[in-house]
């Protein structure tokens, strides 16, 4: 009998990481990866992952107070998420490709809300945080 493995569509990642923030960014492309059995693109990462959320709370806390709340509330989201629906298109399975293999199958998007908000509290604590500094 053969398993299929889930697999988080390039537009569930697009929007999951635009709405619930780059933790969930981070996970939903290190599960794709790891359910691909791609172990070294899974663990790229959590390694450039890690660099990523390091620089982009540096950015954040060192951002002008006066910015517009546009930017780090949209346009930084936004262009996060575009990155990983390119990286998702690029290096991983669309849609189509993941409905018609036998071996995988398209996740469901109650599993993007709960691991997104699980991630998503850390990403909120991080925020509070900086605006305390």
């Amino acid at each position: 009998m053969n398993i299929q493995r889930k697999i988080y569509s390039p537009l569930q990642i697009f929007f999951g990481s635009f709405f619930l923030g780059p933790f969930a960014m981070l996970y939903f492309l290190w599960k794709n990866f790891f359910n691909m059995s791609c172990p070294v693109e899974a663990k790229k990462v959590i390694q450039y992952g890690f660099f990523f959320i390091v620089i982009l709370t540096t950015c954040l806390q060192l951002s002008p107070a006066g910015m517009n709340q546009l930017v780090p509330g949209l346009i930084v989201p936004f262009f996060y998420a575009l990155t990983a629906l390119q990286i998702s298109t690029s290096m991983q399975m669309n849609k189509k490709e993941i409905k018609t293999n036998l071996n995988w199958a398209p996740q469901n998007i109650w599993s993007v809300l709960g691991f997104g908000l699980l991630f998503y509290l850390p990403w909120i604590g991080i925020l509070y945080t900086i605006q305390l500094l």
